[in-house]
């Protein structure tokens, strides 16, 4: 067995992860990271890259302007009892101070994007607060650069900033040369920023090492053991270990334990199987909001796999755009389509006591001729011939046999959807009222028009949805310090959580996009500054040897 002393161990090698280590090493103390994959960024690498960040300095950039009060209220409007007030306001005073450590400590350079929070419309809700790195070169990366985990979802070099602008992130010339430079876009771009500045600092790295216990109990924790290619390891963490180890989505005994309904697809990294999760519990830590997950509407494209495991895309445009709703099984339409994923996914466990289901699962994607002839459908773009796993009928009625979706449901429901959609009202779901739903629809419209249109020309298309996650939002409840809190509610020493290993500060709510990497990031941040201050936890268990 390999006997290893450091500082700060941290688990895990996302944002939160990398966030921790970049601290800790700011503060002059020894760090090793280690990555339980042979992929470094986990899933914040393959997500879209922006951090939700209230108050930022950059938000002045774009005309807008926040204020403390203004995002509490706005939270406090979305936390329906489940926030800690406590929790949140550390996140919203450190927030700003993070995103300046991360520009002054890295060659990442944030702007504010014009992207609307997800309920705009509430008191203290507004734009400006998710913010970009752009696109950024990988060369910096050295060795390490081949380990940057690659995005199934966001494969090319683009970000959220180019759709801000404007620009067309498929003309082949633009990717062409961001490819020939090396540059990485999403959350690849905000990952190599982050592993450039970690390589430069000196911050050790070990990928393919999986931590498999901590060491200590509740009265203090005091290294770790993992395995790295058959080697067992012991390391010793003078300071403290911050687990950043993702969520448990991957692991389907505690996916059906704690979720509060049917889990039907990851769209993350087959690495979190909930490891970090799995240790705080053995050691005696208290948990908090362990029935949630960021919920993502998806599909799955037969024979598509990531890494061994089947790969499923999550949807945008194609539940925004005019010309495609969704229903389910009867026909009927059973939410506003284009709101935010997260929202949308809770409505998908609404419970029927009479038939004992939940009559929204399964559901379908429903798209006319007119969707088809301008606006992406996942990998298959406006031109292309349509591909098998998109089911195609010449009428309503037919596609509806077709899919097992009730006929006379689906044609009563597209004839009234149509109806409304040529008057610009959605009177039942309220689509095409939110600022947030213009931004991802048709931007040759105006108004409602961007994502409220008829299904009014044939063929008529369906293609199943199923109910993913980006990530679980449960597990170890945590101070305002990142510090792991056990079952008596006393600190446990030397053991810190970020991320979505961590119980999510946000509860049941989704702000705005990228309220799972701004928290992560800030906590991440808050654990590694904190966990590099104090002093060398007491020993109550025997030592490494």
């Amino acid at each position: 067995m390999r006997n290893i002393v450091t500082d700060v161990v941290v688990v895990g090698s996302g944002a939160a992860g990398a966030s921790a280590a970049l601290a800790a090493r700011s503060e002059g103390v020894e760090v090793l990271l280690l990555e339980k994959t042979d992929k470094l960024g986990g899933t914040s690498a393959v997500s879209g890259g922006v951090p939700w960040i209230p108050n930022n300095h950059h938000m002045a950039a774009i005309g807008a302007s926040d204020s403390r009060e203004e995002v509490l209220t706005y939270l406090s409007r979305l936390s329906l009892g489940k926030h800690h007030q406590d929790l949140i306001e550390a996140f919203v005073d450190t927030a700003p101070e993070m995103l300046r450590f991360l520009e002054a400590e890295s060659d990442l350079r944030f702007r504010a994007l014009r992207l609307p929070d997800y309920h705009s419309t509430f008191p203290g809700g507004m734009y400006g607060r998710s913010v970009s790195a752009g696109v950024f070169p990988t060369a910096g990366m050295g060795k390490w650069r081949s380990a940057l985990r690659p995005s199934a979802h966001f494969p090319i070099p683009i970000s959220i900033a180019d759709v801000d602008d404007g620009i067309n992130v498929l003309d082949p010339e633009l990717i062409g040369d961001r490819l020939g430079k090396g540059m990485v876009g999403m959350g690849g771009a905000l990952m190599a920023g982050l592993f450039k500045a970690l390589i430069e600092k000196g911050v050790g790295i070990a990928v393919s090492t999986r931590v498999t216990r901590l060491i200590g109990d509740a009265s203090a924790v005091v290294g770790v053991e993992a395995e790295q290619l058959g080697q067992a390891l012991q390391i010793t963490a003078r300071k403290a270990v911050i687990l950043a180890s993702g969520g448990y989505e991957w692991n389907g005994n505690f996916t059906n334990e704690f979720l509060r309904g049917p889990l039907q697809a990851a769209l993350t990294p087959p690495g979190n199987e909930g490891d970090g999760l799995r240790m705080a519990m053995e050691i005696g830590a208290s948990l908090g909001n362990m029935a949630e997950a960021w919920w993502q509407p998806s599909v799955r494209i037969p024979g598509e796999e990531y890494e061994g495991r089947s790969l499923t895309r999550l949807t945008g445009i194609e539940r925004c755009g005019p010309g495609s709703i969704m229903v389910n099984r009867s026909g009927r339409r059973f939410m506003n389509e284009a709101c935010n994923y997260n929202d949308i996914g809770r409505v998908f466990h609404d419970f029927d006591p009479v038939s004992f289901d939940y009559p929204n699962l399964p559901a379908w994607h429903i798209l006319s001729q007119d969707y088809m002839d301008r606006f992406p459908f996942l990998t298959r773009y406006p031109g292309d011939p349509i591909p098998a796993w998109i089911t195609r009928a010449n009428t309503v009625r037919e596609l509806a046999e077709k899919v097992g979706i009730a006929p006379n449901g689906l044609e009563a429901e597209i004839g009234q959807f149509n109806t409304d959609a040529r008057q610009g009202v959605d009177p039942r779901f309220g689509r095409g009222l939110d600022p947030y739903e213009f931004y991802w629809g048709d931007q040759t419209a105006s108004g409602a028009a961007k994502t409220l249109g008829p299904l009014a020309t044939g063929p008529f298309y369906a293609v199943e949805a199923c109910l993913g996650t980006i990530g679980t939002k449960g597990g170890p409840r945590t101070t305002t310090n990142a510090e792991v809190i056990g079952l008596n509610d006393d600190v446990i020493p030397g053991l810190y959580a970020a991320g979505n290993v961590m119980a999510s500060i946000m509860g049941m709510a989704y702000p705005g996009a990228g309220a799972t990497l701004g928290p992560a990031l800030t906590f991440g941040y808050i654990a590694g500054r904190h966990a590099a201050s104090v002093a060398q936890p007491m020993r109550t268990t025997e030592p490494i040897c």
